[in-house]
């Protein structure tokens, strides 16, 4: 069957949207035939091509498959895959604008359920909780889940060093302890630790740090190292938006247009509504009110949608404040 051959095929490819596009076609065929192994293990190389090639809700809905099939016969996906892929479904949910809080409690709550019922360890739990509470800009939130994060035990489900340290850099970041996401974040800086996102990840935040710090050269060699890793990478929004930032934040305006022109298009079709939020917000300010007003007011709307959707202000605080 062609659908065979296009999964083996698929095997061999780079994370891009044609493999995914190719992907797909196999689970259509595979569902189609009722060939349930097959279709998990398409559903599977999706959710982890779309890690990287950028397509989360593609990812989303894989996983959402893959979850359904598990509960009704869990000899059909593997418990420590599923489980695996849960953390990184989990960590973003909160990004896409039109999922709820309702929406996203349940499914952490679902997350932790399946965690303890297979006796693994709530340290990825309260990692993801801490970050969803990140994204919806819950502050005391995020530190109640911080602690239980560091606090517990890990085990074969935890991620790897590099994604631990760059998380938590991230959230001193977020708390705006600079000196601590500094010092968090020093042997990724150095090279020491690393893994496929990391230090992509890390520089961009790494900059505004050492911008705040005070310490302009470290903060533009973040930019230089990590901008090339990030360039035009629709998977990697997140990082380039705090990179862009910085160009504006140190009126490095020639550069920061170059990098808008560069990437406005990936950005507008990216599928989560919090990678096109922070492009623009970090965009806003260089735009004309005049000629760009309709990436203004897409920018002051989303702003608004996400606020609405977390129950605060957060978003709208960090537009004035830029």
């Amino acid at each position: 069957m062609d659908y065979l051959n296009a999964l083996e095929e698929a095997w061999g490819m780079d994370d891009n949207a044609e493999k995914v596009k190719l992907l797909e076609q196999a689970i259509a065929s595979a569902d189609m035939y009722n060939d349930v192994e097959s279709a998990v293990e398409a559903r599977e190389l999706l959710i982890e091509t779309c890690l990287t090639a950028g397509f989360p809700k593609k990812q989303l809905k894989a996983f959402s498959w893959l979850v359904k099939k598990w509960e009704d016969d869990n000899s059909s996906v593997d418990t420590f895959d599923l489980l695996w892929n849960y953390k990184w479904i989990s960590e973003q949910i909160a990004t896409f604008d039109e999922i709820s809080k309702t929406q996203i409690n349940r499914l952490l709550e679902d997350m932790k359920l399946k965690f303890e019922l297979q006796n693994y360890s709530l340290r990825p739990y309260y990692k993801v909780c801490t970050l969803d509470a990140m994204w919806m800009g819950e502050v005391e939130k995020a530190k109640q889940f911080f602690v239980k994060w560091n606090n517990t035990e890990a085990d074969h489900l935890n991620d790897c060093l590099a994604c631990e340290t760059c998380s938590q850099a991230s959230y001193y970041y977020f708390i705006k302890d600079y000196e601590k996401a500094k010092e968090t974040a020093t042997p990724i800086i150095n090279g020491k630790l690393a893994c496929a996102e990391v230090p992509h990840y890390t520089y961009g935040e790494m900059a505004l740090v050492y911008l705040e710090l005070g310490d302009a050269e470290m903060a533009q060699e973040c930019f230089d190292k990590g901008y090339p890793l990030v360039e035009k990478q629709s998977a990697l929004i997140q990082p380039l938006s705090c990179l862009l930032k910085y160009l504006v934040k140190t009126n490095q305006t020639e550069k920061a247009r170059e990098v808008i022109d560069a990437h406005l298009e990936i950005v507008l079709q990216a599928e989560s509504g919090m990678e096109r939020l922070l492009f623009l917000q970090a965009a806003y300010p260089l735009f004309d009110r005049e000629k760009e007003a309709d990436l203004v007011e897409m920018t002051e709307a989303l702003t608004a949608k996400f606020d609405v959707r977390n129950g605060n202000s957060y978003y709208q605080d960090s537009l004035n404040a830029y």
